[in-house]
């Protein structure tokens, strides 16, 4: 029976301990924390319970607009939000924890450190499994600049903590943190001011969606300084001061530093394993997860390929397959989705038409607004669009991206098609339901390959045969 070891209890580790058990191997899982990780202790779980009750809550501010009436103040409790996080995250590690027992997982609380390449120290125990998966996963960045305490200024692993809300607060970064933060503090009632060093705001995603989210920034009132590079966070006697080419760019009661994660890779004791690691700290893998040392693999966060915690677990089952000598399928990084939980919500997978011209394609886009759709309308929730993008050579679908209600749930057909190279004609002869928002899906493939339903007749597609993909 194969023995594998695996250092850490997030997305990757529990899933790697899980899917190895399963099949037939001996594991020992290894993680000083309660399993789970980031992504239920600190990250998509809890975020996600802010992002929920503030749904909620803007609902009800708006329930006249329903033909509803709420009798007094509608507000929030911060710390009943919080318990009611901390019910969810404790029932869910729970349910881990049974699995790792069902599956006979050995866990050992502490931190595990290589002496060699086959030899793992966790306490006073030693520890000589046949492989290793490292599945350590990232921390937030925070530079000595940023002056993080914890209090004042914050990572969001930090933010989670505060048992309370200030008035006002300033985010460091612009990309999918700092902006699901800045909607989830601006419906508990505190005054935001995004500090971005681009041009734009989460520059990853399509411009045409990062300029609808900007404008609902606006409405929102959450102020966004564009092309603000933060030198430094300085305390002062009324909160905290960002600097920015030598002056004030901004100031608030606190801080959040959201400029991104790192690689959870030091202190491991790599060098005594051999294990290389790039300039980041991000270990290096090759297609199947496995570092240049035999028999140690390190999937998920650690590596820097993605940073999304389903891609750590899709990683940490290759890995487990490829070192269990198990039939596999490499992993195709273009069709692992994304989702933002903004407000709306964002989701996109595939390629941008940037990418798509930079990569020598032949890019033509589709795209239908989600305000004309009855089912946004009846949701209030006009604002939005989706988006394709696909070779006009080829009808090969490219990418789809999407901005508006339940964007994240929707994303999962065009990551369906692009998994196995599909082309856009696929989700065209595939009969959506109605009234939903992934109609809007259709019609944004709809107007690439020749007229949306619903959308005005484009002149000159008056005038020359539309585009017929087979």
């Amino acid at each position: 029976m194969r023995h594998i070891a695996i250092l850490g209890g997030g997305p990757a580790g529990y899933v790697a301990a899980s899917h190895a058990a399963a099949h037939g191997a001996r594991v020992t899982l290894i993680d000083p924390k309660p399993l789970g990780g980031t992504c239920l202790n600190q990250g998509c779980v809890p975020t996600k319970v802010l992002v929920e009750s503030c749904s909620l809550l803007e609902k009800a501010k708006k329930g006249d607009t329903f033909g509803l009436r709420i009798q007094g103040e509608v507000s929030a409790d911060w710390g009943a939000i919080n318990r009611r996080s901390a019910d969810i995250i404790a029932m869910l590690g729970q349910g881990i924890e049974r699995l790792m027992e069902d599956r006979n997982v050995t866990c050992i609380r502490g931190y595990g450190r290589f002496l060699d390449a086959k030899t793992i120290q966790v306490n006073d125990e030693i520890v000589r499994p046949d492989t290793v998966l490292i599945c350590t996963g990232s921390v937030p960045m925070a530079d000595p600049q940023f002056n993080v305490d914890g209090e004042a200024i914050g990572t969001s692993d930090d933010l989670l903590a505060w048992e309370t809300l200030p008035k006002s607060i300033v985010i460091v970064g612009s990309g999918i943190i700092a902006c699901e933060f800045a909607f989830i503090l601006d419906s508990l009632g505190v005054e935001v001011t995004i500090l971005a060093s681009g041009s734009r705001v989460m520059s990853a995603a399509d411009p045409d969606v990062t300029a609808v989210l900007q404008r609902e920034m606006r409405k929102r009132n959450i102020r966004v300084q564009l092309n603000c590079r933060v030198q430094s966070l300085l305390h002062t006697a009324n909160g905290v001061s960002a600097i920015s080419d030598g002056r004030i760019a901004c100031s608030a009661e606190r801080a959040l530093v959201a400029v991104g994660r790192k690689p959870n890779s030091a202190h491991l004791g790599l060098a005594q394993a051999g294990v290389k690691t790039n300039q980041w700290g991000e270990i290096i893998v090759d297609e199947v997860l496995k570092t240049n040392v035999e028999g140690v693999y390190a999937p998920g966060d650690v590596n820097g390929r993605s940073g999304l915690a389903h891609a750590a677990s899709a990683q940490a089952k290759l890995a487990v397959d490829h070192a269990l000598r198990r039939e596999f399928s490499l992993l195709y990084d273009r069709a692992i989705p994304v989702a933002v939980f903004t407000s709306p919500e964002i989701a996109w997978v595939g390629r941008t038409e940037g990418e798509a011209l930079a990569d020598g394609f032949d890019a033509g886009t589709g795209k239908f607004d989600l305000r004309g759709l009855g089912r946004a309308h009846a949701l209030g929730e006009i604002a939005g669009f989706a988006k394709v993008v696909i070779d006009k050579r080829s009808g090969e679908l490219l990418g789809l991206h999407i901005i508006g209600p339940h964007a994240a749930e929707m994303i999962h057909e065009g990551a369906v098609v692009l998994q196995r190279n599909g082309k856009a004609a696929d989700l065209f002869a595939t009969v959506h339901a109605h009234p939903t928002i992934s109609e809007g899906i259709l019609e944004a493939v709809e107007d690439v390959l020749g007229q949306a339903t619903h959308k005005p007749l484009a002149p000159r597609r008056k005038e020359q045969n539309v585009l017929q993909f087979t």
